[in-house]
């Protein structure tokens, strides 16, 4: 069964770049999905035409279709595209996400979704009123090595019972050499380690140390430490520590001022433990696991070539093709579970955006 699905890129950035290079190479390899790039929106013409150029998104890797240059506006109101890719920063996705729904768009939005819960809120509502299919890219959660890795630890109980976790995003910025106007230290743009990369370490605890998402997510409670930075106001160093009703324990930390350690996820139990190791914490391509000896059990590899947006991508292209409004491993409610969590996080250190 062949799916395809026509796609618009919103904003022309990095991590932008990095989503249309795995639909390209998925398209170079003739699988059953076909993830047609038909318009690139961006703040001016010549950054969205060297957004092509650079991406080399030519006719023969996007079954014949040359993608356009769109505004915004022109994007949320063309009739060939089906989803759109948000890559925008988050300050703007609540704005984006709902212009895209409410013409008729179905969305796949980076995370975070937006910048505290309520606005998460309020695309979900437009979403669920329009009938259009709508998630936050939690990239990380679609990775092979991670329905790998839950196999292993939920069912097979390769390392026994479970008791503690932990997970680290960072690295070092060079935050102080940096103007304010940054998008790492610039308030205005919600920015901060919490929001921009410590919602990794909290996602790893969702996955690690429960097995259910959204509104049967197991309880739990978090206490958290934030240093705010005293000239840009936001924070650049977040340690959380969360307790499962089970007892399992969560011990996160993301920071922008230091590089974090190889082995980004340590997951011990009564058996032994997981290491995971990878260039970017976000990317789960790569795993141990120990036995309580210390001696390596197994090993997990992704050598497939793709960044790991392409996993997310065919999961948006098949819910669409099946007509489902939500996805059952990134449901709305496990969207809302973690911006509530760090909303909660924020409040407990006092940190505020003008989104509040």
């Amino acid at each position: 069964m062949t799916i395809t699905i026509n796609w618009a890129i919103l904003g022309a950035g990095n991590i932008s770049s990095q989503f249309v290079y795995d639909l390209l190479l998925n398209n170079d390899r003739k699988t059953e999905y076909h993830h047609i790039i038909r318009s690139i929106g961006c703040s001016n013409a010549e950054k969205g035409q060297d957004f092509i150029k650079r991406n080399n998104i030519v006719a023969e890797r996007n079954y014949n279709i040359t993608p356009i240059v769109q505004s915004y506006k022109e994007l949320y109101e063309n009739s060939d595209v089906d989803v759109v890719y948000i890559g925008t920063p988050h300050n703007f996705h609540v704005e984006q996400a709902i212009a895209c729904l409410e013409n008729g768009k179905h969305v796949l939005c980076e995370k975070p979704i937006t910048v505290n819960k309520k606005d998460g809120e309020r695309i979900f509502e437009v979403a669920k009123k329009q009938g259009k299919f709508c998630m936050e890219a939690v990239w990380t959660r679609f990775f092979p090595a991670i329905k790998e890795l839950k196999e292993k630890v939920y069912h097979e109980k390769v390392i026994g019972d479970i008791h503690r976790l932990f997970a680290d995003l960072s690295y070092n910025g060079d935050v102080k050499s940096l103007p304010l106007t940054s998008r790492v230290r610039d308030r205005s743009l919600a920015a901060g380690s919490l929001l921009d990369i410590g919602i990794y370490p909290i996602t790893y605890s969702r996955i690690l140390l429960d097995d259910q998402v959204g509104e049967n997510a197991s309880k739990f409670n978090q206490k958290s430490f934030l240093t705010i930075d005293e000239n840009d106001l936001v924070d650049h160093l977040a340690s959380i520590i969360i307790k499962y009703e089970d007892g399992k324990h969560a011990l996160l930390t993301s920071s922008e001022l230091v590089d974090g350690p190889k082995a980004y996820v340590r997951l011990e139990g009564s058996d032994g433990w997981v290491e995971m190791y990878s260039d970017n914490p976000a990317r789960a391509k790569h795993f141990k696991i120990f036995n309580k000896k210390g001696l390596e059990i197994y090993e997990y590899k992704d050598n497939s070539g793709y960044n790991g947006f392409i996993y997310e991508a065919d999961a948006v292209a098949k819910d669409i093709h099946d007509g489902k409004l939500e996805n059952e491993i990134m449901p709305h409610a496990e969207s809302l579970l973690v911006m509530g969590v760090m909303d909660d996080i924020r409040k407990e250190n006092g940190l505020s955006y003008e989104q509040d």
